[in-house]
C-alpha cells in the first residue's frame, strides 16, 4: 500500500494525504467511535429543517475537513454538483412567496430553502465521509470492529473497501490513458459524457471482478474463515473518552435538531 500511495502521489491522483496529522498520534480517537459519530451526524443532517443551521453546519464540516487535511481530487466536482442541486431547486421549485424576479424567472423562497437543505445535506455527507476515510486507517477500523465483538468475517469488509479506493483510482487513470492513446475523443458535452461512461464502465467492471477473484483466492489460500475467532496484532478497545465523545456528539445532534425546529424561519419566508 505504501508503494501504491507513492505511485499515486507521483501521478498527482492521490485522494487523501495522511502524513503529519493528529490521527497518527497514539491518543487518536477510536475508529469505531469516529464511525458512530459519523452515523449520528449523518442522521442529524436529515433532521435539520432550517437553512441557516444547515449553512452553519456545512461551514463547520468544511473547516474540519481543512483542519484534518482531508484533501480529495473530487472536491471541485462535488462542489459544482451541490451547486447544481441548489440551482435546480431554485429554478423548478416555486413554493412560497416570490423572493426575487430575474428576467422572466421568479425565484421563490421555497426553492431557495429547499435547495440549501438538499445541497447542504449532500455536501455535508460527502465531506464527513472524506474526513472519516482520511483520518482512519483501514486496518485500525477492522481491528476496532473485531475488538467490539463484530465477527471478523464482516469486520474486514469495510477495511477492504477502503483499501481498494486507491487501487481503482490507478485502474481508472490507466483506462483513461488507454482511451486517449487510442484516439478516443472525450469532450465535455452530453454525448461525450455518455461515451466516456460507456467505454469506462466495462473495463472497470472487468478489472474489479478480476481483483475480487484474486483476493478471494488469496484469502482462501491463507485460511481466512477457517477458525471462528482470530487474534489481533493491535486490539483497539473503546475508552472512556471515546464513549464520552460519542455521547457528546449525540447530545450536540439533539440540541441542533431542537433549535433548528424551535427557531425556524418559516414565518419569514412563508413557505
Amino acid at each position: 500500500m505504501d508503494l501504491l500511495r507513492e505511485y499515486l502521489k507521483s501521478r498527482g491522483r492521490i485522494s487523501f494525504q495522511r502524513e503529519g496529522r493528529w490521527m497518527d498520534k497514539p491518543n487518536a480517537i477510536n475508529p469505531l467511535a469516529k464511525f458512530l459519530i459519523l452515523i449520528v451526524l449523518s442522521v442529524m443532517v436529515f433532521q435539520i429543517s432550517d437553512p441557516a443551521y444547515m449553512v452553519l453546519f456545512v461551514a463547520v464540516v468544511i473547516v474540519a475537513k481543512v483542519l484534518t487535511n482531508a484533501r480529495s481530487t473530487l472536491t471541485k466536482g462535488v462542489m459544482w454538483f451541490a451547486f447544481a442541486i441548489f440551482l435546480a431547486q431554485v429554478i423548478f421549485n416555486h413554493s412560497g412567496d416570490i423572493a426575487i424576479t430575474i428576467l422572466f424567472l421568479d425565484v421563490n423562497w421555497g426553492g431557495i430553502v429547499t435547495g440549501v437543505l438538499i445541497a447542504g445535506r449532500f455536501l455535508a455527507l460527502i465531506t464527513m465521509s472524506w474526513i472519516f476515510v482520511a483520518t482512519t486507517r483501514a486496518s485500525d477500523f477492522s481491528s476496532a470492529l473485531i475488538s467490539s465483538g463484530v465477527p471478523y468475517r464482516f469486520a474486514y469488509l469495510p477495511a477492504l473497501a477502503m483499501r481498494f479506493v486507491p487501487v481503482f483510482q490507478v485502474e481508472l487513470s490507466a483506462v483513461r490513458d488507454a482511451q486517449v492513446t487510442r484516439g478516443l475523443r472525450l469532450d465535455k458535452s452530453i454525448k461525450g459524457i455518455v461515451r466516456a461512461a460507456r467505454y469506462t464502465t466495462m473495463p472497470m467492471l472487468i478489472s474489479a471482478m478480476s481483483k475480487v477473484n484474486t483476493l478471494a483466492a488469496s484469502m482462501t489460500g491463507r485460511g481466512f474463515g477457517a477458525y471462528p475467532k482470530r487474534t489481533l496484532l493491535k486490539p483497539l478497545q473503546m475508552t472512556v473518552w471515546d464513549i464520552l465523545l460519542v455521547i457528546s456528539s449525540i447530545a450536540l445532534a439533539v440540541a441542533i435538531i431542537y433549535f433548528s425546529r424551535c427557531y425556524e424561519i418559516d414565518s419569514i419566508v412563508h413557505i
